[in-house]
């Protein structure tokens, strides 16, 4: 496994490109994250019922764009940093076998009361052009150089 390296609050700068990641969304993801989460709705692995109901493959979802999203953000922050706040609006169906492309960006950065944020503008897309999520809002608490990391009350919620 691969750690990611610390991302500190004073590396960063508004502007900056988060990593690009294509993701290809497997049925195998779709049940290991329903049993997760416990939404064993048919439809997000059922071939043969979505089908019947006039749908072209098992869907993911919703709440899972939130966790690759999120996933996406503690990658590029590593191990110390903290998803404070994740807002998006999911516009399009993603289907077993797609490919989805999360991108994003730094758009500001706040010290307050002893805690440092990197504001993120988060985008996910088909190689296709199909917009599935635009403007994911995301605040991520990260940690300082040479001063204490992410809050302890933060580490406690993992």
């Amino acid at each position: 496994m691969n750690v990611p390296k610390v991302k500190y609050f004073a590396d960063v700068v508004v502007g900056e490109m988060l990593p690009t990641t294509e993701i290809v969304v497997t049925l195998t993801s779709f049940i290991v994250y329903a049993a997760a989460t416990w939404d064993f709705h048919r439809y997000h692995y059922d071939d043969a019922f979505v089908k019947r109901i006039g749908l072209p493959a098992p869907f993911m979802d919703g709440q899972m764009i939130g966790a690759l999203l999120a996933r996406e953000l503690m990658n590029w922050g590593g191990p110390d940093a903290f998803v404070r706040r994740l807002r998006y609006r999911q516009r399009a169906m993603v289907y077993v076998d797609d490919m989805i492309v999360v991108s994003g960006k730094v758009t500001g950065v706040t010290a307050e009361d002893g805690r440092t944020h990197a504001q993120c503008l988060l985008s996910v897309m088909k190689p296709n052009g199909t917009l599935v999520v635009r403007d994911a809002l995301a605040t991520v608490e990260l940690g300082r150089k040479g001063g204490v990391g992410v809050t302890a009350s933060a580490r406690s919620c993992r």
